[in-house]
């Protein structure tokens, strides 16, 4: 019989599994453009702020006919997979509590320092001056962010009393109760891509990320394979067991953020769903893992097996800038780059256009402004191919420096 796999959200899911699987898609999405009515076997619109009327929807079609199985891309609908999951009494998939143990980074903090694995010393508050008091406390500078967030969205760095109090101030005032204080740590920054089925963790891959000063702690890129030692990539692959089993995460995939101090490692985020941006590229280049057809697999309670990968080593840059001015480029060329050494064509994509205002990356509204991935036989390859396709853009800052109201887009921290 035809598995059946219910989809929230997420189109590039749904063509993954209709393009490489035969299973039946059901597909839930709000406002549906015809291109996803007509890619799902059976579409359902639906809204996803009504959790009630989606349960609803969902355990219609599965009485009609059965669903295996609910995926998601979209962390903020990760509890609704584990509710749905639930209501329909399926064998696999993630559970509610699970997810919602990851979204929520206090509570993550205080599953895996209960289960002995090394995090950031921490604090939830809820005003302002309790923020500046925890500060003091766990000692200046530290890092403030929402309890709910991800990927560096809403994160300030604090030097003072006076920067914390006015970033829980923020949080505060964008309408949660809370804040999370965080011990600044340093040191390399490692994201790793895993699947936990049936009690058993697979780390599917490993980058070693670069991240640029505070305030914005932008990713200012990364490669594959890291250079970590056997030791130490043991080290890491068993942590990430640890994490995944102390949240209680299983049959389901995480991104996760490990930071490799002097004094040994501290875990970071738990994302529940497959990472975001170009690293999905990254991860199919060069594992032969497609990250939303291992998401499905582990929903279903099973390992998913590789295709051949397209080269071993990956690289990843954003386009950042030491100092503000309008950026100029050839924008033609990344469309005929030549002279480069590893087959593969690398991604190249601007946020901005020419002319428009950039600003440093250690500006609060800089950031990233555009980024570059590549994919090929060797890291010096890489850099060598890296150094070729900048020359051949050849960007540039020209005009004086931009104003900070020049810019206008939304900071952008990494991919």
């Amino acid at each position: 019989m035809t598995l059946r796999v219910l989809v929230l959200s997420g189109q590039r899911t749904a063509r993954q599994l209709k393009e490489h699987t035969d299973y039946d898609v059901v597909f839930a999405e709000e406002n549906m453009t015809i291109e996803q009515v007509m890619l799902a076997d059976y579409p359902l619109e639906v809204d996803f702020d009504d959790w009630d009327g989606v349960t609803a929807l969902v355990a219609r079609a599965h009485a009609d006919q059965p669903i295996d199985a609910v995926v998601t891309g979209v962390e903020r609908l990760v509890p609704l997979a584990g509710r749905l999951r639930a209501e329909l009494k399926l064998g696999h998939g993630v559970s509610e509590a699970a997810a919602r143990a990851c979204i929520d980074k206090a509570e993550t903090h205080r599953l895996l320092a209960d289960a002995g694995v090394p995090v950031p010393r921490n604090r939830v508050v809820s005003g302002t001056r309790e923020g500046a008091e925890a500060a003091d406390e766990l000692g200046l500078p530290v890092v403030v962010k929402p309890r709910d967030a991800s990927s560096a969205a809403g994160l300030a760095y604090c030097a003072s009393r006076e920067d914390v109090e006015r970033a829980v101030g923020d949080i505060l005032a964008a309408g949660r109760d809370s804040a999370l204080i965080e011990e600044y740590v340093t040191g390399p920054e490692f994201g790793v891509f895993a699947t936990r089925v049936g009690g058993r963790t697979q780390v599917v891959w490993v980058v070693e990320g670069e991240v640029g000063p505070p305030p914005t702690f932008v990713k200012l890129g990364g490669f594959f394979p890291s250079r970590l030692d056997g030791a130490r990539r043991a080290e890491l692959d068993e942590l990430a067991d640890r994490v995944l089993a102390a949240v209680g995460l299983d049959d389901w995939v995480a991104a996760l953020q490990f930071t490799l101090t002097a004094d040994g490692w501290r875990a970071g985020e738990i994302n529940p769903r497959v990472p975001g941006g170009q690293a999905v590229e990254m991860i199919r280049s060069t594992t032969g893992y497609e990250p939303s057809l291992i998401a499905t697999e582990a929903a279903l309670g099973r390992h998913a097996e590789p295709r051949a990968s397209k080269a071993p080593a990956g690289l990843y840059r954003s386009i950042v800038f030491e100092a503000g001015g309008r950026i100029d480029y050839d924008a033609a060329a990344s469309g005929s780059l030549s002279g480069l050494e590893s087959p593969l064509p690398p991604f190249v994509e601007f946020d901005v256009k020419p002319g428009d205002a950039v600003l440093p990356v250690e500006h609060p509204k800089g950031g990233a402004f555009g980024r570059i991935v590549l994919a090929g036989e060797s890291l010096e390859q890489l850099e060598r191919d890296y150094a070729k396709i900048r020359e051949q853009l050849a960007i540039r800052l020209v005009d004086d420096a931009a104003a900070d109201a020049a810019v206008d887009r939304p900071h952008t921290s990494c991919c």
